[in-house]
């Protein structure tokens, strides 16, 4: 990410931690400060590019990999992430506060900036393009962060279910209470909508939300709410204006950050920064987790992502598959961008809405995952014709799993199917038991953690934390 002058992170950054809530609120005097911070085009571009580098992206990809089936635990792991292997989570735990105030920082960040906006005066036309253009990013990081802790911390995806506190602003000593998952979604879908109506469609980057990025988020979180006709039109919209990678080449090029066109939002990472590798494998060799045997057998020959899922040592031993995702470079190991959108998605959330709709077009899904199976394969992949409706969505379900694979997204989808976890015996060597997770337990979602609870008497924590 661009520098940002070190004074100006102490500024908006406010304060140190003390407790989760402190995520969201600020002091009154950083307000104080914020006023003379933030007075131009130019202090609200670099606050931006502020709430950009906040992003974390690799929390939500490193948590909802290791709890389910697509990982095992490696010999040479030396306890990283084995409580989330082996759900041992507990309010006190160090994952979910760090995901709630990592999230809660970027949303305070974006809402610094949107209250800035209303008295910074524009002089000319540029100006006022510029200015509408970092609102609506500010708009889409704000509805991405609301997304994905409401996918996080919501035990429940009905409705009426408690989902995670609406911060829309601002807070200065705020206590908020946990909104219903229906007013969060609702609120996502507001934002996004504003922030598609100030950016442009298509962008100049890919490391910046764009009107397309937006509407990807948006047909995603039409799929959660069950909204399936909009998620059809959204995500049509999407693939009618984007590429998706056809060629073993350009596909393994997503992956080594040399071919963006499938990108729709990835955070860019630098030398200095974040390793997303480092998740899965340390910049000295040691791994601490390998691919799943489960996930390795289901691959099939011929398909470009088996290089790219398991990258096998030196001894090409199955004991031993490495995550071949985010490998880095010899340079820098496990350094690799963050791709948080990216058309093949839109497919899966077609194919799967088409299904789930009122009147299912069964052709219809069909066709999208011969799209798709054939964009990553050698081999003339032909369609397939579902026998109905759960035929087609376990077949989806099983291209999600192969396509996404440790991009954030099977310990959602095992939920949203209802389904519980089931691994391998050859998989929980060394995980405690943990084998088998029933598709109604409470760890589907994580515990508000202890310090918020502490810190906010409106708070209510999730069921049997």
């Amino acid at each position: 990410m661009k520098n940002i002058k070190f004074l100006y992170i102490l500024i908006l950054t406010g304060f140190v931690m003390t407790s989760c809530s402190d995520a969201y609120e600020v002091e009154p005097d950083d307000e104080v400060l914020e006023e003379n911070a933030l007075n131009t085009i130019n202090d609200l571009e670099r606050g931006l590019i502020g709430a950009y580098s906040a992003v974390s992206g690799s929390n939500v990809i490193g948590y909802s990999s290791r709890f389910t089936d697509d990982l095992k635990i490696a010999a040479s792991n030396r306890g990283q992430g084995i409580q989330v292997f082996t759900w041992s989570i507990v309010a006190s735990t160090n994952e979910p506060a760090g995901i709630w105030n990592n999230i809660y920082r970027v949303i305070n960040r974006v809402n610094r900036l949107i209250e800035a906006s209303d008295r910074i005066v524009t002089e000319n036309d540029a100006d006022i393009a510029r200015k509408n253009r970092i609102l609506g990013e500010c708009y889409a990081l704000r509805a991405l962060s609301h997304f994905d802790l409401y996918r996080m911390f919501s035990q429940s995806y009905e409705l009426n279910a408690l989902s995670i506190p609406i911060v829309d602003r601002v807070f200065v000593f705020d206590q908020p209470s946990r909104n219903t998952v229906e007013e969060v979604l609702n609120f996502i879908e507001a934002d996004l909508i504003e922030a598609e109506s100030r950016l442009d469609l298509m962008p100049d980057s890919n490391e910046f939300m764009s009107g397309l990025a937006a509407k990807a988020l948006r047909a995603r979180l039409a799929l959660y709410a069950g909204n399936y006709e909009q998620a059809v039109a959204l995500s049509t919209q999407v693939i009618n204006n984007s590429t998706i990678a056809t060629t073993r080449t350009d596909y393994l090029g997503i992956w080594n950050d040399t071919y963006n066109e499938e990108v729709l939002f990835k955070l860019s990472r630098n030398a200095g920064e974040g390793r997303i590798g480092t998740l899965f494998t340390d910049t000295n060799g040691d791994i601490f987790f390998n691919v799943s045997l489960e996930l390795y057998g289901e691959l099939n020959a011929g398909d470009y992502r088996n290089g790219v899922i398991v990258d096998f040592d030196n001894s090409e031993s199955l004991d031993n598959l490495i995550v071949g995702k985010y490998l880095g470079t010899d340079a820098n190991p496990g350094l690799n961008d963050i791709k948080l959108l990216r058309t093949s998605e839109q497919y899966l959330i077609r194919a799967e809405a088409n299904l789930r709709k009122q009147n299912p077009d069964l052709e219809a899904a069909a066709i999208d995952m011969e799209t798709l199976k054939n964009a990553r394969n050698d081999n003339v992949i032909p369609r397939e014709d579902y026998a109905d409706v759960a035929d087609g969505l376990n077949d989806i379900l099983n291209e999600r799993r192969f396509e996404l694979a440790y991009e954030g997204h099977r310990m959602f989808d095992l939920k949203r199917y209802d389904l519980g976890v089931s691994r391998l015996d050859e998989d929980c060597d060394n995980a405690a038991g943990a084998c088998d997770l029933e598709s109604d337990s409470h760890l589907f979602a994580l515990p508000i953690p202890q310090q918020e609870i502490f810190a906010n008497e409106n708070i209510e924590q999730n069921r049997n934390y």
